[in-house]
Protein backbone atom coordinates (compact mmCIF):
# COMPACT_ATOMS: atom_id res chain seq x y z
CA UNK A 1 0.00 0.00 0.00
CA UNK A 2 0.78 3.65 -0.09
CA UNK A 3 3.24 4.87 2.57
CA UNK A 4 1.59 8.49 4.00
CA UNK A 5 3.48 10.45 6.35
CA UNK A 6 1.31 10.85 8.77
CA UNK A 7 -0.25 7.73 8.62
CA UNK A 8 1.13 7.47 12.79
CA UNK A 9 -1.52 9.72 13.70
CA UNK A 10 -4.09 6.56 13.37
CA UNK A 11 -2.39 4.53 15.72
CA UNK A 12 -4.02 2.69 18.53
CA UNK A 13 -6.62 6.10 17.71
CA UNK A 14 -10.08 5.14 19.67
CA UNK A 15 -11.81 6.81 16.46
CA UNK A 16 -11.76 8.94 13.51
CA UNK A 17 -12.08 12.49 15.75
CA UNK A 18 -9.04 11.50 17.93
CA UNK A 19 -7.02 11.29 14.43
CA UNK A 20 -8.71 14.34 13.42
CA UNK A 21 -7.59 16.09 16.54
CA UNK A 22 -4.04 14.87 16.25
CA UNK A 23 -3.81 15.86 12.96
CA UNK A 24 -4.87 19.65 13.60
CA UNK A 25 -2.34 19.30 16.73
CA UNK A 26 0.37 18.64 14.32
CA UNK A 27 -0.24 21.20 12.10
CA UNK A 28 -2.29 19.55 9.20
CA UNK A 29 -5.11 22.06 7.61
CA UNK A 30 -7.82 22.26 5.71
CA UNK A 31 -5.87 23.33 3.00
CA UNK A 32 -2.55 20.92 3.60
CA UNK A 33 -5.50 18.48 3.26
CA UNK A 34 -6.30 19.34 -0.36
CA UNK A 35 -3.11 20.11 -1.78
CA UNK A 36 -1.22 17.46 -0.28
CA UNK A 37 -3.19 14.53 0.34
CA UNK A 38 -6.49 15.47 -2.27
CA UNK A 39 -8.88 15.23 0.83
CA UNK A 40 -11.45 17.80 0.67
CA UNK A 41 -10.46 18.66 5.00
CA UNK A 42 -9.10 16.83 7.66
CA UNK A 43 -12.30 15.50 8.72
CA UNK A 44 -11.74 13.64 5.59
CA UNK A 45 -8.27 12.89 5.26
CA UNK A 46 -8.04 11.12 8.70
CA UNK A 47 -10.92 8.67 7.19
CA UNK A 48 -8.70 7.67 4.87
CA UNK A 49 -6.02 7.35 7.32
CA UNK A 50 -8.63 5.03 9.21
CA UNK A 51 -8.88 2.93 6.16
CA UNK A 52 -4.69 2.38 6.40
CA UNK A 53 -4.89 1.16 9.97
CA UNK A 54 -3.85 -2.56 9.04
CA UNK A 55 -0.83 -1.17 7.43
CA UNK A 56 0.38 1.30 10.68
CA UNK A 57 3.18 0.85 12.30
CA UNK A 58 4.70 2.18 15.47
CA UNK A 59 6.49 5.33 15.57
CA UNK A 60 10.33 4.30 15.86
CA UNK A 61 12.73 5.90 18.88
CA UNK A 62 12.64 9.65 18.92
CA UNK A 63 16.67 8.84 19.31
CA UNK A 64 16.68 7.35 15.73
CA UNK A 65 15.54 9.70 13.18
CA UNK A 66 16.11 6.87 10.34
CA UNK A 67 13.60 4.56 9.59
CA UNK A 68 15.15 2.07 7.56
CA UNK A 69 12.00 0.31 5.84
CA UNK A 70 11.39 3.49 3.99
CA UNK A 71 14.95 3.98 2.93
CA UNK A 72 15.08 0.15 1.83
CA UNK A 73 12.11 0.66 -0.24
CA UNK A 74 13.59 4.11 -1.79
CA UNK A 75 16.57 2.16 -2.50
CA UNK A 76 14.64 -0.95 -4.32
CA UNK A 77 13.08 1.44 -6.30
CA UNK A 78 15.87 3.05 -7.88
CA UNK A 79 17.37 -0.53 -8.53
CA UNK A 80 14.46 -1.19 -10.24
CA UNK A 81 14.36 1.60 -12.56
CA UNK A 82 18.03 1.06 -13.34
CA UNK A 83 17.19 -2.52 -14.07
CA UNK A 84 13.91 -1.63 -15.97
CA UNK A 85 16.24 1.08 -18.29
CA UNK A 86 19.07 -1.61 -18.70
CA UNK A 87 16.58 -4.35 -20.21
CA UNK A 88 14.33 -1.69 -21.94
CA UNK A 89 17.69 -0.36 -24.02
CA UNK A 90 18.94 -3.96 -24.97
CA UNK A 91 15.64 -4.52 -26.28
CA UNK A 92 14.94 -1.57 -27.87
CA UNK A 93 18.34 -1.64 -29.81
CA UNK A 94 17.72 -5.03 -30.19
CA UNK A 95 14.36 -4.26 -32.49
CA UNK A 96 15.31 -0.86 -33.57
CA UNK A 97 18.61 -0.29 -35.34
CA UNK A 98 18.05 3.85 -35.25
CA UNK A 99 18.84 5.99 -32.14
CA UNK A 100 16.34 8.21 -32.61
CA UNK A 101 12.92 6.22 -32.76
CA UNK A 102 14.43 4.31 -29.52
CA UNK A 103 14.83 7.83 -27.84
CA UNK A 104 11.39 8.78 -28.71
CA UNK A 105 9.97 5.84 -27.78
CA UNK A 106 11.95 6.16 -24.48
CA UNK A 107 10.59 9.55 -23.75
CA UNK A 108 6.95 8.68 -24.70
CA UNK A 109 6.67 6.12 -22.04
CA UNK A 110 8.30 8.67 -19.62
CA UNK A 111 5.87 10.90 -20.17
CA UNK A 112 2.85 8.73 -20.10
CA UNK A 113 3.98 6.54 -16.91
CA UNK A 114 4.50 9.81 -15.58
CA UNK A 115 1.23 10.58 -16.56
CA UNK A 116 -0.69 7.64 -14.86
CA UNK A 117 1.26 7.68 -11.79
CA UNK A 118 -0.33 11.58 -11.25
CA UNK A 119 -3.81 10.03 -11.44
CA UNK A 120 -2.90 7.37 -9.18
CA UNK A 121 -1.12 9.13 -6.67
CA UNK A 122 -4.17 11.52 -6.75
CA UNK A 123 -6.46 9.04 -5.05
CA UNK A 124 -3.54 7.13 -3.39
CA UNK A 125 -3.09 10.27 -1.19
CA UNK A 126 -6.80 10.61 -0.19
CA UNK A 127 -6.38 6.73 0.66
CA UNK A 128 -8.40 5.19 -2.18
CA UNK A 129 -5.40 3.55 -3.75
CA UNK A 130 -7.63 0.55 -5.19
CA UNK A 131 -9.39 3.91 -6.52
CA UNK A 132 -6.41 5.20 -7.78
CA UNK A 133 -4.87 1.76 -9.50
CA UNK A 134 -8.51 1.17 -11.36
CA UNK A 135 -8.42 4.64 -12.68
CA UNK A 136 -4.38 4.38 -14.17
CA UNK A 137 -5.38 0.92 -15.73
CA UNK A 138 -8.39 2.56 -17.29
CA UNK A 139 -5.82 5.48 -18.49
CA UNK A 140 -3.18 3.12 -19.67
CA UNK A 141 -5.81 0.81 -21.77
CA UNK A 142 -6.92 4.14 -23.79
CA UNK A 143 -3.59 4.27 -24.32
CA UNK A 144 -2.21 1.87 -25.52
CA UNK A 145 -5.30 1.34 -27.52
CA UNK A 146 -4.62 4.42 -29.43
CA UNK A 147 -1.04 3.59 -29.83
CA UNK A 148 -2.55 -0.44 -31.23
CA UNK A 149 -4.21 1.57 -33.39
CA UNK A 150 -1.39 3.37 -34.87
CA UNK A 151 0.27 0.32 -34.52
CA UNK A 152 -1.96 -1.38 -37.26
CA UNK A 153 -1.87 1.29 -39.26
CA UNK A 154 2.04 1.69 -39.78
CA UNK A 155 1.82 -1.80 -40.75
CA UNK A 156 -0.67 -1.17 -43.45
CA UNK A 157 1.19 1.80 -44.85
CA UNK A 158 3.90 1.30 -47.23
CA UNK A 159 7.02 2.75 -45.92
CA UNK A 160 6.57 2.50 -42.81
CA UNK A 161 8.03 0.20 -40.02
CA UNK A 162 5.37 -1.54 -38.20
CA UNK A 163 8.45 -2.81 -34.90
CA UNK A 164 9.28 0.79 -34.10
CA UNK A 165 5.36 1.56 -32.98
CA UNK A 166 5.28 -2.03 -31.18
CA UNK A 167 8.27 -0.93 -29.16
CA UNK A 168 6.47 2.30 -28.24
CA UNK A 169 3.30 0.20 -27.33
CA UNK A 170 5.36 -2.36 -25.16
CA UNK A 171 7.71 0.28 -23.36
CA UNK A 172 4.81 2.36 -22.51
CA UNK A 173 2.59 -0.73 -21.05
CA UNK A 174 5.28 -1.56 -19.03
CA UNK A 175 5.99 2.21 -17.96
CA UNK A 176 2.19 2.28 -16.70
CA UNK A 177 2.06 -1.03 -14.69
CA UNK A 178 5.44 -0.81 -13.16
CA UNK A 179 4.44 2.58 -12.14
CA UNK A 180 1.49 1.46 -10.22
CA UNK A 181 3.09 -1.62 -8.85
CA UNK A 182 5.61 0.28 -7.29
CA UNK A 183 3.22 2.52 -5.88
CA UNK A 184 1.55 -0.80 -4.46
CA UNK A 185 4.55 -1.69 -2.30
CA UNK A 186 5.28 -4.58 -5.17
CA UNK A 187 9.12 -3.59 -5.60
CA UNK A 188 10.74 -6.68 -4.00
CA UNK A 189 8.23 -8.46 -6.71
CA UNK A 190 9.46 -6.37 -9.75
CA UNK A 191 13.26 -6.35 -8.24
CA UNK A 192 13.65 -10.60 -8.53
CA UNK A 193 12.15 -10.54 -11.80
CA UNK A 194 14.10 -7.81 -13.66
CA UNK A 195 17.11 -9.34 -11.99
CA UNK A 196 16.52 -12.74 -13.70
CA UNK A 197 15.69 -11.02 -16.96
CA UNK A 198 18.98 -8.78 -16.76
CA UNK A 199 21.17 -11.82 -16.16
CA UNK A 200 19.10 -13.92 -19.29
CA UNK A 201 19.74 -11.10 -21.88
CA UNK A 202 23.02 -9.68 -20.11
CA UNK A 203 23.99 -13.65 -21.06
CA UNK A 204 22.85 -13.60 -24.30
CA UNK A 205 24.56 -10.89 -25.35
CA UNK A 206 27.70 -11.76 -24.35
CA UNK A 207 27.62 -14.67 -26.28
CA UNK A 208 26.66 -13.40 -29.28
CA UNK A 209 24.85 -16.22 -30.26
CA UNK A 210 22.15 -16.08 -33.42
CA UNK A 211 19.23 -16.41 -31.29
CA UNK A 212 20.16 -13.38 -29.04
CA UNK A 213 17.12 -11.53 -30.61
CA UNK A 214 14.31 -13.91 -29.97
CA UNK A 215 16.14 -14.58 -26.46
CA UNK A 216 15.93 -10.66 -25.65
CA UNK A 217 12.76 -10.15 -27.40
CA UNK A 218 10.86 -12.77 -25.70
CA UNK A 219 12.18 -12.21 -22.02
CA UNK A 220 11.10 -9.06 -22.67
CA UNK A 221 7.51 -10.18 -23.18
CA UNK A 222 7.63 -12.83 -20.27
CA UNK A 223 8.57 -9.53 -17.87
CA UNK A 224 5.74 -7.52 -19.45
CA UNK A 225 3.36 -11.07 -18.87
CA UNK A 226 4.40 -11.43 -15.34
CA UNK A 227 3.94 -7.62 -14.05
CA UNK A 228 0.32 -7.89 -16.20
CA UNK A 229 -0.47 -10.67 -14.48
CA UNK A 230 -0.02 -9.14 -10.86
CA UNK A 231 -1.50 -5.99 -11.55
CA UNK A 232 -4.37 -7.99 -12.86
CA UNK A 233 -4.73 -10.11 -9.87
CA UNK A 234 -4.16 -7.12 -7.73
CA UNK A 235 -7.85 -5.40 -9.80
CA UNK A 236 -9.48 -8.71 -9.36
CA UNK A 237 -9.34 -8.36 -5.97
CA UNK A 238 -9.87 -4.97 -5.19
CA UNK A 239 -12.97 -3.60 -3.48
CA UNK A 240 -13.44 -0.77 -6.36
CA UNK A 241 -12.79 -2.14 -10.05
CA UNK A 242 -14.15 0.45 -12.12
CA UNK A 243 -11.77 1.56 -14.46
CA UNK A 244 -13.31 4.65 -15.81
CA UNK A 245 -15.33 7.20 -13.79
CA UNK A 246 -15.32 11.13 -13.40
CA UNK A 247 -12.55 13.29 -11.88
CA UNK A 248 -8.78 12.60 -11.08
CA UNK A 249 -7.59 13.02 -14.63
CA UNK A 250 -6.01 16.38 -14.32
CA UNK A 251 -3.54 15.36 -11.90
CA UNK A 252 -2.16 13.75 -15.01
CA UNK A 253 -1.02 17.39 -16.45
CA UNK A 254 1.64 18.33 -13.77
CA UNK A 255 3.67 15.21 -13.63
CA UNK A 256 3.37 14.69 -17.96
CA UNK A 257 4.61 18.83 -18.24
CA UNK A 258 7.26 18.35 -16.01
CA UNK A 259 8.36 14.83 -17.71
CA UNK A 260 7.87 16.79 -21.04
CA UNK A 261 10.46 19.47 -20.24
CA UNK A 262 13.21 17.28 -18.65
CA UNK A 263 12.60 15.08 -21.45
CA UNK A 264 13.03 18.18 -24.09
CA UNK A 265 15.90 19.50 -22.27
CA UNK A 266 17.50 15.91 -22.67
CA UNK A 267 16.80 15.81 -26.56
CA UNK A 268 18.77 19.53 -26.61
CA UNK A 269 21.71 18.15 -24.60
CA UNK A 270 21.83 15.19 -27.14
CA UNK A 271 21.50 17.23 -30.07
CA UNK A 272 25.44 18.91 -29.34
CA UNK A 273 26.73 15.20 -28.10
CA UNK A 274 28.25 12.75 -30.25
CA UNK A 275 26.16 9.43 -30.45
CA UNK A 276 28.56 7.29 -27.57
CA UNK A 277 28.35 10.34 -25.22
CA UNK A 278 24.85 10.92 -25.56
CA UNK A 279 24.13 7.37 -24.50
CA UNK A 280 26.52 8.16 -21.55
CA UNK A 281 24.44 11.42 -20.39
CA UNK A 282 21.19 8.98 -20.62
CA UNK A 283 22.36 6.26 -18.03
CA UNK A 284 23.64 9.26 -15.95
CA UNK A 285 19.88 10.80 -16.04
CA UNK A 286 18.69 7.64 -15.09
CA UNK A 287 21.16 6.29 -12.07
CA UNK A 288 20.77 10.43 -11.16
CA UNK A 289 17.34 9.59 -10.78
CA UNK A 290 17.60 6.45 -9.12
CA UNK A 291 20.02 7.85 -6.39
CA UNK A 292 17.56 11.34 -5.85
CA UNK A 293 14.80 9.11 -4.37
CA UNK A 294 16.65 7.51 -1.89
CA UNK A 295 17.96 10.97 -0.43
CA UNK A 296 14.58 12.71 -0.79
CA UNK A 297 13.34 10.08 1.86
CA UNK A 298 16.37 10.85 4.37
CA UNK A 299 15.79 14.48 3.63
CA UNK A 300 12.13 14.22 4.73
CA UNK A 301 12.50 11.68 7.86
CA UNK A 302 15.31 14.21 8.99
CA UNK A 303 12.81 17.17 8.91
CA UNK A 304 9.72 15.23 10.31
CA UNK A 305 12.20 14.36 13.38
CA UNK A 306 13.74 17.80 13.61
CA UNK A 307 10.45 19.38 13.61
CA UNK A 308 9.01 17.08 16.67
CA UNK A 309 12.09 17.90 18.83
CA UNK A 310 11.94 21.89 18.36
CA UNK A 311 8.64 23.22 20.63
CA UNK A 312 9.05 26.97 18.60
CA UNK A 313 7.67 27.16 15.04
CA UNK A 314 10.46 29.74 14.92
CA UNK A 315 13.20 27.41 15.92
CA UNK A 316 11.17 24.65 13.81
CA UNK A 317 11.76 26.97 10.56
CA UNK A 318 15.07 28.00 11.13
CA UNK A 319 16.35 24.08 11.83
CA UNK A 320 14.45 23.32 8.49
CA UNK A 321 16.24 25.92 6.33
CA UNK A 322 19.25 24.79 7.84
CA UNK A 323 18.83 21.23 7.35
CA UNK A 324 17.23 21.61 3.75
CA UNK A 325 20.18 23.73 3.14
CA UNK A 326 22.09 20.67 3.80
CA UNK A 327 20.35 18.01 2.61
CA UNK A 328 19.67 19.38 -0.96
CA UNK A 329 23.45 20.45 -1.68
CA UNK A 330 24.25 16.70 -0.62
CA UNK A 331 21.15 15.77 -3.20
CA UNK A 332 22.64 17.44 -5.89
CA UNK A 333 26.27 16.99 -5.15
CA UNK A 334 25.11 13.17 -5.45
CA UNK A 335 22.94 13.32 -8.50
CA UNK A 336 25.77 15.17 -10.28
CA UNK A 337 28.57 13.13 -9.12
CA UNK A 338 26.54 9.86 -9.97
CA UNK A 339 26.21 11.63 -13.49
CA UNK A 340 29.41 12.28 -13.83
CA UNK A 341 31.13 9.05 -12.84
CA UNK A 342 28.86 7.40 -15.22
CA UNK A 343 30.01 9.57 -17.88
CA UNK A 344 33.55 9.13 -17.47
CA UNK A 345 33.43 5.56 -17.39
CA UNK A 346 31.28 5.09 -20.28
CA UNK A 347 33.41 7.44 -22.56
CA UNK A 348 36.65 6.67 -21.21
CA UNK A 349 38.09 10.20 -22.86
CA UNK A 350 39.65 12.97 -20.65
CA UNK A 351 38.24 15.03 -23.22
CA UNK A 352 34.50 14.80 -22.33
CA UNK A 353 34.37 18.01 -19.96
CA UNK A 354 31.26 19.22 -21.97
CA UNK A 355 29.59 16.13 -21.50
CA UNK A 356 30.33 15.94 -17.73
CA UNK A 357 28.99 19.79 -17.35
CA UNK A 358 26.22 18.76 -18.89
CA UNK A 359 24.91 15.65 -17.58
CA UNK A 360 26.22 17.14 -13.77
CA UNK A 361 24.03 20.90 -14.88
CA UNK A 362 20.90 18.59 -16.19
CA UNK A 363 20.55 16.05 -13.12
CA UNK A 364 21.17 19.15 -10.28
CA UNK A 365 17.98 21.05 -12.21
CA UNK A 366 15.75 18.09 -12.46
CA UNK A 367 16.60 17.04 -8.67
CA UNK A 368 15.40 20.36 -7.64
CA UNK A 369 12.13 19.82 -9.97
CA UNK A 370 11.35 16.35 -8.09
CA UNK A 371 12.12 17.73 -4.95
CA UNK A 372 9.95 20.47 -5.17
CA UNK A 373 7.20 17.94 -6.64
CA UNK A 374 7.81 15.54 -3.39
CA UNK A 375 7.17 19.11 -1.08
CA UNK A 376 3.91 19.57 -2.43
CA UNK A 377 5.09 21.95 -5.13
CA UNK A 378 3.85 20.30 -8.62
CA UNK A 379 3.64 23.79 -9.49
CA UNK A 380 7.00 24.11 -8.98
CA UNK A 381 8.04 21.21 -10.14
CA UNK A 382 6.97 22.01 -13.40
CA UNK A 383 8.70 25.59 -13.26
CA UNK A 384 12.03 24.10 -12.49
CA UNK A 385 11.60 21.14 -15.35
CA UNK A 386 11.03 24.06 -17.83
CA UNK A 387 14.41 25.65 -16.06
CA UNK A 388 16.26 22.36 -17.48
CA UNK A 389 15.03 23.60 -20.74
CA UNK A 390 15.95 26.53 -20.75
CA UNK A 391 19.48 25.76 -20.45
CA UNK A 392 19.89 23.86 -22.79
CA UNK A 393 18.14 26.07 -24.97
CA UNK A 394 21.22 28.64 -23.56
CA UNK A 395 23.73 25.83 -23.94
CA UNK A 396 22.43 25.35 -28.00
CA UNK A 397 22.20 28.97 -28.87
CA UNK A 398 25.24 31.09 -26.57
CA UNK A 399 27.27 28.17 -25.89
CA UNK A 400 28.79 26.20 -23.10
CA UNK A 401 29.38 29.02 -20.46
CA UNK A 402 26.00 30.83 -21.04
CA UNK A 403 24.25 27.19 -20.54
CA UNK A 404 25.83 26.42 -17.16
CA UNK A 405 25.43 29.77 -15.70
CA UNK A 406 21.53 29.53 -16.47
CA UNK A 407 21.40 26.14 -15.13
CA UNK A 408 23.34 27.66 -11.93
CA UNK A 409 20.81 30.53 -12.00
CA UNK A 410 18.17 28.54 -11.67
CA UNK A 411 19.92 25.99 -9.18
CA UNK A 412 20.07 28.32 -6.96
CA UNK A 413 16.32 30.03 -7.46
CA UNK A 414 15.37 26.55 -7.19
CA UNK A 415 16.70 25.84 -3.09
CA UNK A 416 15.57 29.12 -2.20
CA UNK A 417 11.95 28.36 -3.18
CA UNK A 418 12.54 24.91 -1.01
CA UNK A 419 13.93 26.45 1.89
CA UNK A 420 10.45 29.18 1.99
CA UNK A 421 7.99 25.90 1.79
CA UNK A 422 10.02 24.14 4.45
CA UNK A 423 10.16 26.81 6.58
CA UNK A 424 6.45 25.87 7.13
CA UNK A 425 6.80 22.04 9.18
CA UNK A 426 2.88 21.51 8.52
CA UNK A 427 4.26 21.05 4.51
CA UNK A 428 5.93 17.83 5.72
CA UNK A 429 4.25 17.28 8.66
Amino acid sequence: MAAFSNDHAGFDAVDVYEITARLESSGVSDRTARRRHGAKDVFEYAQSLVQERTVVRVPGSQDSWMSRDPLLEAVRRGVVLILGAFLGGLTATVMAANTREILIAGIGAWIIGQSVSGIVWAQAGAGRVNRGIARGTGATILVILALACYTAVSMVIPGHDGSWAGLLMAWCWYSCVVSMLVILGRSRFLLAVLAVAVTIVAAAVVLNHKTVTAVVVSVAVLVLAAVTIVLAMHLRSSSDRRLFGRGGWLAAVAPATQASFLAAALSLALTRLPDWEGTALIVATVVAAAATDPALVLMRQRLVWSSSRTPLLRHAARNARSLTMTMSAAIVVISASASTLVVIFLVEDNRVATTVLVAAAFSSLATTSTTLAAFGLPGGGVVFAGAAFLSAEAWIAAGNSAGILAALAFLVVGIGVLLRRVSDPRTYA
